[in-house]
């Protein structure tokens, strides 16, 4: 991180904007890894000031949603929600159809998506994270659609519904599988043992129930 630190200082010594942006979104990134949120937020809102200063879209998108995601990590997710929806709106008035414009407004919803469903907001957490399914699977990218996948199975966790959480579940373990993500793969396992431990739980309440009414 001390080289990146140097290397980006010596970039915007030099004028080269571009370069100090990409290299303030790896540091922040970098940052954030670590759990030092307060750095990464700092680093990442420097990105987004030069990103807006030159215009250049990709990397502004990318900043606001890393900014996002800082504040999303720390829990502060009323302003993280500004900046990821910000995010999505600057996405939706380019005209720029690129892998990264894509994959930039696959994650504005997917900011989106995952606040909402911490909130509790179910109805608007599906209607996000199925249009950032769309947009992932229009990429061809198996671990955006496994990520997907699996937290549209915790909304159906969520709402007590965990067949269909387990259908969406198996989706995200295909994809995950194809992807040869080992990291997805067992979490899909760790989802799996959580839904059937809740299914095991409510049945043995709803047996307790049907005794006491009995």
């Amino acid at each position: 991180m001390d080289s990146l630190a140097r290397l980006q200082m010596r970039l915007e010594r030099e004028g080269d904007m571009l370069g100090s942006i990409v290299a303030l979104r790896v540091l922040g990134d970098a940052q954030r890894n670590e759990s030092a949120f307060d750095d990464a937020l700092t680093t990442h809102s420097e990105g987004l000031k030069q990103a807006e200063t030159i215009q250049d879209t990709l990397e502004w998108v990318r900043a606001l949603n890393n900014v996002g995601t800082d504040y999303r990590r720390m829990g502060i997710l009323d302003i993280a929600q500004e900046y990821h929806y910000q995010a999505w709106r600057l996405c939706k008035v380019t005209t720029d159809t690129s892998f990264v414009a894509l994959k930039n407004q696959a994650k504005s919803l997917n900011g989106l998506g995952n606040i909402y469903l911490t909130l509790g907001n179910y109805e608007r957490a599906d209607s996000a994270l199925r249009k950032a399914l769309v947009v992932e699977q229009e990429l061809g990218s198996m671990v955006g659609a496994a990520i997907n996948y699996a937290n549209l199975g915790s909304i159906f966790e969520h709402r007590g519904e965990v067949d269909s959480a387990w259908v969406y579940y198996r989706y995200s373990m295909e994809a995950n599988q194809k992807a040869g993500s080992t990291l997805g793969i067992a979490l899909c396992h760790s989802y799996f043992g959580l839904s059937m431990n809740r299914r095991s739980s409510m049945t043995r309440l709803l047996g307790s129930m049907r005794l006491v009414t009995n």
